[in-house]
């Protein structure tokens, strides 16, 4: 995965590279942000479609807010760790619908397969893990320990730690596989 930058590191690399870029880059920039400020206006629905909010974009410059956008977009599309993501994922997939036509048509009800396997995963080993746990309880439980001792207590944390790993490695297969996907759409 790429290395994630402050604000501030951003703003000093934009700084730094002011000085070499010519006006048209500037410019290209300048469209490249409006682009990203609209696909987040749509995606918090303060816009009904993003075919409108184009209508103040230069043409020489539509396909650098087009980039912007998609590069929002994209990004919002990610792997649901909470049920609440969908709606922000959907308005996602409705947008790159929208902006990229058929290619999306097409790549959309992948990346949506791909979502809801990575959650029906993640669902089946926590129950299996849930399962796990509440074997060992209850063996503890009929054996009349109702308390916790120390070693039971770092067992379940490290049953917490295995849970973490379980769920890091599952999370990674599926951006791995998530992440061709984005670039077809890029």
């Amino acid at each position: 995965m790429g290395e994630i930058k402050s604000a501030l590191e951003i703003a000093l690399e934009r700084a730094e590279r002011i000085g070499t870029i010519s006006k048209e880059e500037l410019e290209a920039q300048k469209w490249e942000e409006e682009g990203k400020k609209k696909a987040a206006a749509f995606l918090k629905g303060e816009v009904e479609s993003l075919q409108q909010v184009f209508t103040d974009v230069p043409p020489q410059h539509i396909q650098t807010a087009l980039k912007g956008v998609t590069e929002v977009l994209l990004r919002n599309v990610m792997l649901p760790r909470e049920k609440n993501q969908w709606d922000a994922i959907n308005r996602a997939f409705q947008g790159l619908k929208e902006i990229k036509g058929s290619i999306a048509e097409q790549i959309v009800p992948q990346m949506e397969y791909l979502l809801k396997n990575y959650e029906q995963t993640v669902e089946n080993y926590k129950k299996q893990f849930q399962q796990q746990i509440q074997a060992s309880i209850g063996a503890k439980a009929q054996g009349g320990m109702m308390s916790m001792s120390q070693e039971e207590m770092e067992a379940l944390a490290s049953m917490q730690d295995e849970w973490n790993k379980i769920s890091s490695e599952i999370s990674s297969q599926f951006e791995k596989q998530l992440e061709p996907l984005k670039a077809y759409l890029r």
